[in-house]
């Protein structure tokens, strides 16, 4: 080993090196070869600066822990976010609303498709319609960030109320649905915000809550190891005591055993 080699990894940069590698998985061996020494010489560094051992196990204990975690997580079930995003693109060449409309054919499809295809405010399904959040004769345009899908049936019975006033009037006003328009509102105004829409940007046009069922190989990989002598496969049985036999025979002489057995000895 050629002197002073071990100094570096004394040093704070050296030990959160080290402590890194650790974190990454890798066994003694592979941190061996990344430092340019062989396993023994890494062995003994450990034995002779705590440093080194110290920043070793901190960073193994990190990895297990996340292990720890991730099975766990495995055994109970979780649930996670599964978000689409779509690559809007403006073309330019949708239909305009009395020469003045901003809502292009392509954001329709997105607002549509950010309410699953179904009313923003009943949840029918049919033929939808371009429902203003702000009234028209209010001043409201047709950009994204003021249309919604609508039923036929809400759009004629809205007509020109403001929306959330109008909503929470009717029997099936739904909070949630009513969160789900103002996060939409949010939603558009940032995506008219996009200097330059015709380069395609991803937007996320739909979050569906998925659940992962709970797997029973990792509940019995986790109870075996947490407690093992009441989920091994095996149990030993330890007896304390001796057996008691009871002979009928203890008593009796060797003549009369023969007697016994059929045999005269003459």
């Amino acid at each position: 080993m050629a002197k002073g080699k071990y100094e570096y990894w004394l040093t704070e940069d050296g030990l959160t090196l080290l402590e890194g590698w650790a974190r990454d998985g890798l066994t003694d061996e592979q941190i061996a070869h990344n430092t340019g020494i062989t396993a023994t010489t890494l062995y003994a560094w450990k034995n002779k600066y705590p440093e080194i051992s110290e920043s070793l196990k901190k960073g193994k204990e990190v990895v297990d822990r996340q292990v720890e975690n991730a099975l766990l997580k495995r055994a109970l079930g979780f649930e996670y976010e599964e978000v689409t995003k779509e690559r809007i693109i403006d073309t330019g060449q949708a239909q305009r609303h009395g020469g003045e409309s901003e809502l292009t054919e392509k954001q329709w499809e997105m607002a549509k498709s950010y309410f699953g295809h179904s009313c923003a405010y009943c949840g029918g399904s049919g033929n939808l319609t371009k429902d203003h959040l702000d009234p028209l004769a209010n001043g409201g345009g047709l950009t994204i960030s003021n249309i919604i899908p609508a039923c036929q049936s809400c759009n004629s019975s809205k007509k020109d109320k403001q929306w959330l006033s109008w909503f929470q009037s009717q029997k099936f006003y739904d909070p949630k649905k009513a969160e789900k328009i103002v996060a939409y509102v949010d939603f558009a105004l940032d995506f008219s915000q996009i200097d330059k829409p015709n380069t395609g940007d991803l937007v996320v046009t739909k979050v569906v809550t998925k659940m992962v069922a709970p797997d029973t190989t990792a509940q019995i990989f986790w109870l075996k190891n947490r407690k093992p002598n009441d989920y091994r496969d095996k149990r030993d049985v330890e007896h304390s005591g001796g057996v008691a036999l009871n002979n009928p025979f203890e008593e009796l002489t060797k003549e009369q055993l023969l007697k016994l057995a059929g045999e005269d000895d003459g």
